[in-house]
């Protein structure tokens, strides 16, 4: 499976944005998967979310939507602003190769550091789905401090999982770290993508990358400035796994919580 990191900046409108993400979808060789970074569209000036969230509806008429039809590639579409009865929440949808949307989730924890909560609402996870016969999850940004999530994903059959992402620069190696740590105690592909170029003062840069089973950060083939391919091989979970078995030397009895 060869799954495209795009990382790109937000440079000029919401339109603008779309335009080059559509045109990292169609650089050929023609990948399996594209992932996209959270907000890549906006990012997080705060005070425009409100004027431009869109609803539930709207995101099957999305540009990317007709992109992933016309291309035959499958989209994990990095994040937007949606509204709900609840409030906006960040949602990632995943479209397939066909255009349909098959999976969203709803970034669950929220950065009240940079002020975060004041736009959005914590948002549900929406468990693992099926990426071309792969089980695959997802979950956004922050919520990668939070191994909870993942090890959900993982016990409902995951076998790699997606982040797109906003991690700046000075706590890159951090981010790099933690995709290790969870494909490492899950055995599982991570993939975290992250926002490119600088924005509203901060330097992001991507950086982010794809982490085997094993832990290791897998190497790439660069196709554009920001976009590199990865060639995964998904036959390595069953590969890590049968060599030490951590899922089921598992004792949850022993842990206190549900994971």
């Amino acid at each position: 499976m060869i799954i495209r990191i795009a990382e790109l900046p937000i440079l000029g409108d919401w339109n603008t944005c779309m335009e080059r993400a559509i045109h990292s979808m169609g650089l050929t060789p023609k990948p399996d998967v594209i992932v996209l970074p959270e907000l890549f569209q906006i990012g997080f000036v705060l005070d425009e979310i409100p004027g431009h969230a869109i609803t539930q509806e709207d995101i099957n008429s999305l540009p990317l939507a007709e992109a992933a039809s016309e291309l035959g590639v499958w989209v994990v579409g990095g994040t937007f602003p949606v509204k709900t009865n609840r409030g906006i929440v960040n949602l990632l949808p995943v479209w397939d190769n066909s255009g349909e949307l098959i999976h969203t989730t709803e970034k669950v924890h929220l950065f009240k550091n940079m002020g975060e909560d004041s736009v959005f609402t914590g948002g549900k996870p929406s468990g693992v789905f099926n990426l071309n016969g792969v089980t695959a999850g997802a979950s956004i940004c922050y919520d990668l401090r939070f191994p909870e999530l993942f090890r959900k994903h993982t016990l409902n059959g995951a076998r790699i999982i997606f982040l797109p992402a906003q991690w700046p620069e000075p706590r890159l190696e951090l981010f790099r770290s933690f995709l290790r740590a969870r494909a490492g105690e899950a055995q599982v592909f991570f993939v975290g993508c992250n926002l490119g170029g600088d924005h509203l003062g901060v330097r992001f840069r991507g950086g982010g990358g794809i982490a085997s089973p094993a832990g290791e950060m897998l190497s790439w083939t660069d196709v554009d400035e920001f976009v590199r391919d990865f060639d995964v091989q998904m036959d390595e979970v069953n590969r890590v796994r049968s060599r030490i078995a951590c899922l089921e030397d598992r004792r949850p009895e022993m842990y206190g919580v549900e994971v």
